[in-house]
């Protein structure tokens, strides 16, 4: 079996309080054949004077802040790797064996993407959360499968580029509209029945736990943006976008429930 190739990419914005454990999950895999990019999003601490004591990763400034989806996509254009795997700054992977199993699973196969579990620490909820055969089903997946996270999926990067999936850029929510672009396009796909990361969840500092009317415009912005590209692939899914994005921003249900009925007429 080919040996694959493995892009890590995170993205990084005052990230000097806990980047340490998330860099150092990774420089402990056992598995060699990756390369390591963080994007330091124009952080104004000490992140990227801390990155740089790691000559084995790839560090990239931003001169300008354009969050996470803006940092991700820098990162989708200078990864090499045959697989990219997203790891944000306060996470950390699981395991040290988390490539080595990775790389088992995808075989020569190679599949547009490969689904990941994770482990949930935190206020907001814990618990350990895998996929599998049965919800991993693109239907499952819309419908039953209550976590969007660009992170609990292993992309292949060729795919991910042959189908021109990126992030949007300066809006929060990024990971909605890259999710579900990729997994309503993806052909084939594996399942990984074990944590690849270890996720903090419900931080008071959190986008999803302090809600403003930038959040909230740009929520309205991606769902519109969501609801065009389902034109071009299947409109039923307009109906799976929306309940998914209830399950998951609470907050937004007034105007989830005029996009329905606009979407009814």
């Amino acid at each position: 079996m080919s040996e694959i190739k493995f892009s890590v990419v995170m993205p990084a914005y005052n990230a000097a309080k806990e980047i340490e454990k998330s860099i150092e999950s990774v420089l402990n895999q056992d598995y060699t054949n990756y390369e390591f990019l963080i994007i330091n999003d124009a952080s104004t601490d000490e992140t990227e004077q801390i990155v740089k004591k790691y000559p084995q990763i790839k560090l990239i400034t931003h001169e300008g802040n354009k969050k996470a989806g803006g940092a991700r996509n820098t990162g989708i254009k200078e990864a090499t790797g045959d697989y990219i795997l997203f790891l944000d700054s306060d996470d950390f992977l699981a395991t040290r064996d988390v490539l080595t199993k990775l790389h088992n699973i995808i075989g020569e196969e190679r599949p547009d993407i490969v689904y990941t579990g994770f482990e949930a620490i935190g206020e907001a909820f814990t618990g350990t959360f895998l996929p599998t055969e049965e919800n991993s089903v693109l239907e499952k997946r819309l419908v039953e499968w209550n976590y969007e996270n660009v992170w609990d999926v292993c992309w292949n990067r060729k795919f991910l580029l042959e189908k021109n999936i990126k992030f949007v850029e300066n809006r929060f929510y990024e990971d909605f509209v890259f999710y579900y672009k990729g997994i309503m396009q993806a052909k084939s796909y594996k399942v990984a029945s074990f944590p690849v990361h270890i996720y903090y969840s419900g931080r008071p500092e959190s986008m999803t736990t302090n809600i403003n009317a930038k959040k909230m415009q740009d929520f309205y912005y991606n769902m519109m943006e969501l609801f065009e590209f389902c034109e071009t692939i299947s409109k039923e899914y307009q109906e799976f976008i929306i309940e998914a994005a209830r399950r998951n921003n609470s907050y937004a249900n007034r105007l989830l429930d005029m996009m329905k009925r606009t979407i009814e007429q």
